[in-house]
């Protein structure tokens, strides 16, 4: 450990013992003056008395926080610095990333492209420079030689933004991907969509698709100022008339109800026709919010390492690995900024004016909180075409004493309110045959159920956060039968999780929707349903 740093952890406790040592001393004042107050017999004393206990019951209360907090910062310093060593791409990212106050009015979309191309010059300089002596490796996106250098992998880096227009658009659609995550996540729905005939942006969200450092210093302002201005260039191509949908991915999805909910107030903002959500990070865990210490921790400690929750190895191309705490903070502004605008119109009993939404969703979902969509989201929606569609837990017999059901004790009867507008939709077992899949429908608080062909591949319990936009033959999270070298959704490895520079999570978490084809197809026939030039002939 540097000598500094050592100076520093010195100085730290030092603070943390003077401050335990003035509650103690403070704790025995209390005492003494609750004994001398027993005992006296004269009221003036009496009243003087107990105002020095109140004085000194704050003065603990004061002490007390600064205690939980000086432990806190303490302890946290002490656990980061048994974090991996930072790289290059933990420390530096390039100069030139959007943020908000460069969407100035003259601003369009062919501007924010033509920044993206800098920044991509930024960070090729970068990877081939300054952190050449430290992007060795056969799994490392940023080794020029890697099997996961996402230059490489497809004919279009996928962590870039993409426009794909049509000649003759039926409408356009915007796709926005989720935290730490990249525009590739969405581009099989986006080819999809694309093929029906929709002109189709996708966005690279400020601070994603480079390295992680850019997350670690990123606003959630940022995000929603890219997301209006990427709105902005999606209705310049479209024909007057046309509809213009929005779907989002994760944080994505905050993002576009967040943008949905401003463009009915801002009529400089092109108004949204449809919305859809994938995983949706509607609401997440408060514990969020508290993330911002960790700016004091640093502060204080001067060690970059208090900036990050967890380093690992950076081999998934379009996805950050490591992980920074501002990205928690970010999440949690952005999930306020959403409630409190849902907040607002439905008080102003404006709901009706929302567009109609349709979420895809797994019921166990440790990422973001699947009651929170229900409660804070649907709950509040008005439209009978929105519709919320959930992939349960797999219930076959053979596997029931694996599997936690404590979901259900908030997701239930968030359900069960039948007098709600919205369609449910749930793809669950077949109650007389597990094996068998069905998909079963409420609409008006009547149900129907309709058997389907996908099914549970062996082993799996459940879907996760971030299967449910990603099909079984996708090239990179895709079964090892659909992959070529690079196969992260099938990934083997036997070792103690403190021997690895890769999560646990990524052996057991599911990356994969075997029913994706399914869920495509739904999407799609939501979308058309819902697009006036569609059902006009147009």
């Amino acid at each position: 450990m540097p000598h500094s740093v050592k100076q520093r952890s010195l100085l730290l406790r030092t603070v943390v013992w003077l401050v335990c040592t003035a509650a103690l001393v403070t704790v025995g004042a209390v005492i003494f003056e609750w004994i001398q107050l027993a005992s006296s017999r004269s009221y003036d004393q009496l009243d003087w008395r107990a105002l020095r206990i109140a004085v000194l019951l704050l003065l603990n209360l004061c002490l007390t926080v600064l205690i939980a907090s000086a432990f806190a910062l303490y302890f946290w310093s002490r656990l980061s610095q048994s974090l991996p060593e930072l790289q290059g791409w933990h420390l530096q990212s390039p100069e030139s990333e959007f943020c908000a106050k460069h969407a100035t009015r003259d601003y369009v979309f062919d501007d924010y492209l033509a920044q993206e191309e800098r920044i991509f010059q930024e960070l090729e300089a970068l990877i081939t420079d300054s952190w050449t002596s430290q992007n060795s490796g056969a799994y490392n996106r940023f080794n020029k030689d890697s099997i996961c250098d996402p230059a490489s992998l497809l004919d279009h880096n996928w962590n870039r933004s993409r426009v794909l227009e049509c000649d003759s658009p039926i409408g356009g659609v915007l796709l926005v991907h989720g935290l730490s995550d990249s525009p590739y996540s969405l581009r099989r729905l986006g080819e999809r969509l694309h093929a029906e005939g929709y002109t189709v942006i996708w966005l690279r969200v400020p601070g994603h698709g480079t390295n992680p450092h850019a997350l670690a210093t990123i606003c959630w302002d940022d995000w929603t100022a890219a997301v209006k201005v990427a709105a902005k260039g999606l209705r310049s191509k479209l024909p007057d008339g046309l509809p213009l949908l929005l779907a989002g991915y994760s944080n994505g999805g905050a993002l576009s109800v967040h943008y949905a909910v401003s463009a009915l107030d801002d009529e400089t903002l092109p108004s949204v026709d449809a919305i859809v959500l994938l995983s949706p990070m509607i609401g997440i865990n408060p514990l969020a919010k508290i993330t911002r210490l960790t700016n004091a921790v640093g502060l204080v400690s001067r060690n970059e390492k208090t900036k990050w929750s967890h380093i690992y190895a950076e081999i998934d191309p379009f996805k950050y690995s490591s992980w920074p705490m501002n990205a928690n903070a970010q999440a949690w502004d952005a999930t306020q900024g959403v409630e409190k605008k849902l907040a607002v119109l439905q008080k102003a009993g404006r709901m009706n004016e929302m567009p109609p939404i349709l979420a895809m969703q797994s019921a166990v979902d440790s990422t973001v909180s699947v009651p929170r969509l229900i409660t804070a989201l649907f709950a509040r929606l008005q439209s009978e075409t929105s519709e919320l569609f959930l992939f349960d837990i797999n219930r076959i017999d053979n596997l029931s004493n694996l599997v936690n059901f404590s979901f259900e004790k908030t997701i239930l009867p968030a359900l069960q309110q039948a007098d709600r507008p919205y369609r449910l939709s749930v793809v669950r077992n077949a109650e007389n045959d597990p094996k068998q899949m069905v998909l079963r429908t409420r609409t008006r608080g009547t149900w129907r159920e309709q058997p389907i062909q996908a099914c549970w591949p062996d082993g799996v319990i459940s879907l996760s956060h971030i299967a449910i936009p990603i099909a079984p033959d996708d090239p990179v999270y895709g079964d090892e039968s659909h992959t070529a070298g690079l196969s992260l959704g099938s990934i083997r490895m036997r070792a103690e999780p403190s021997a690895l520079m890769i999560p646990s999570t990524l052996f057991v978490r599911c990356r994969q929707n075997p029913f994706y084809e399914l869920m495509e197809n739904h999407v799609i026939e939501w979308v058309n349903t819902n697009n006036p030039s569609r059902n006009d002939g147009v």
